[in-house]
């Protein structure tokens, strides 16, 4: 068999090596704007904001400390239509240096999930309700914490008590995103009616009857005397909007999507979540890679006469996913972290095991000459 060197020249696998690089970095990076606008809108003919796939809002300012705090209780209520179930997105989350995941709402496809960490990461905590969100339906997400358990509610009913998750009024301060996360791209996706915050534990009791008043837009005989915030989003127009409390921190849409304190180059440990949309993640990327690595085994083979085509393949592709990975620090809406690298390292070293089976050498000798190939050491 004539070899394909012999037909086609070296540059054929220069060229499939450049469209492999290319095709990575469009997938990865496209489009390459580190200022998108931010996707949050006014609903259209009723009080609410819309929020796309790319959308957050921010605290116009920072809840403060309360003297106390830490044996004082909470609740939060999240008067929502979701607007996606297949994908884990932040809800409402508070951030501090010292704590930025000190309270985290998130949904999570249709589970409802309460997390917790410690300052620098330690002693994380999280709580699910399962199957409780469904897309395009009117859903109160109500959360009651404090230092002897939370409890989950879904219109008015409770769905999940853990008393292993203790929070308090402390971590309740520093600076509010709404519909997003403070450190990552979590964008939350759907119509948000009102958010309320209190300074106590709502009893089961009054959760049945906020729902009822949200429901019925009623909200105007709940008790704003126990309120930290409240906010009905009834501006329709700008970018500010109002705390219904006299004094209390208002909100701010701002013009760019932007993740308030993104993280760079985050540790594997850090990013894990036990979710199946971070499983699904690891597993699109390692198989991107094994491409890259199909194509660069044999350029490295034949082109560049490496005598350790493997391991330059790998290091390869290890060096383009760590150069995606700072890239995207510079792009709101992509990740930073060392999983990435990992998982698409992995990939480009799949790719290029392959040709380490005796039927895979067999058949680049045949394709490239016997004189063009050498077995790999």
């Amino acid at each position: 068999m004539k070899s394909l060197v012999a037909r086609f020249g070296k540059p054929t696998l220069t060229a499939l090596v450049v469209a492999s690089v290319c095709a990575l970095l469009v997938a990865t990076l496209w489009p390459f704007d580190p200022a998108p606008p931010n996707q949050v809108s006014w609903l259209s003919g009723e009080d609410g904001l819309v929020f796309g796939d790319y959308g957050t809002v921010f605290s116009a300012g920072e809840f403060p400390k309360i003297a106390g705090g830490e044996k004082e209780s909470f609740s939060v209520e999240y008067w929502m239509r979701p607007g996606r179930t297949k994908d884990t997105n932040v809800m409402v989350a508070f951030y501090t240096p010292e704590d930025p995941g000190q309270f985290v709402m998130r949904q999570d496809e249709s589970d409802l999930v309460i997390m917790h960490t410690g300052p620098r990461g330690k002693s994380a905590k999280a709580m699910i309700a399962g199957e409780v969100i469904a897309r395009g339906r009117d859903t109160l997400a109500t959360v009651t914490a404090g230092p002897d358990g939370t409890t989950i509610y879904i219109d008015g009913r409770a769905r999940k008590f853990s008393p292993s998750l203790g929070l308090s009024l402390k971590d309740i301060n520093g600076e509010m995103l709404v519909g997003n996360s403070p450190v990552g791209n979590n964008s939350w996706s759907g119509d948000l009616r009102g958010l309320a915050i209190y300074r106590k534990k709502l009893t089961p009791e009054e959760v049945t009857s906020h729902y009822a008043a949200w429901r019925s837009n009623s909200t105007d005989q709940l008790d704003k005397q126990t309120m930290l915030a409240f906010y009905l989003f009834r501006e329709r127009s700008g970018q500010a909007i109002k705390n219904e409390i006299p004094g209390g921190i208002g909100l701010s849409i701002p013009p760019h999507y932007t993740i308030w304190r993104q993280y760079f180059m985050r540790a594997p440990w850090e990013e894990f979540q036990a979710s199946p949309a971070y499983i699904k993640d690891m597993f699109e990327n390692v198989v991107g890679f094994i491409p890259l690595g199909l194509v660069l085994y044999p350029y490295f083979l034949v082109v560049r006469r490496s005598n350790r085509p493997w391991l330059m393949s790998y290091l390869s592709g290890a060096v383009l996913s760590l150069t995606i990975e700072i890239l995207q620090s510079f792009l709101p809406a992509r990740y930073s972290g060392w999983t990435d690298v990992i998982t698409n390292s992995t990939g480009t070293a799949l790719g290029a095991s392959v040709y380490l089976w005796n039927g895979a050498q067999r058949f680049l000798r045949s394709f490239f000459g016997e004189k063009e190939v050498k077995k790999a050491a």
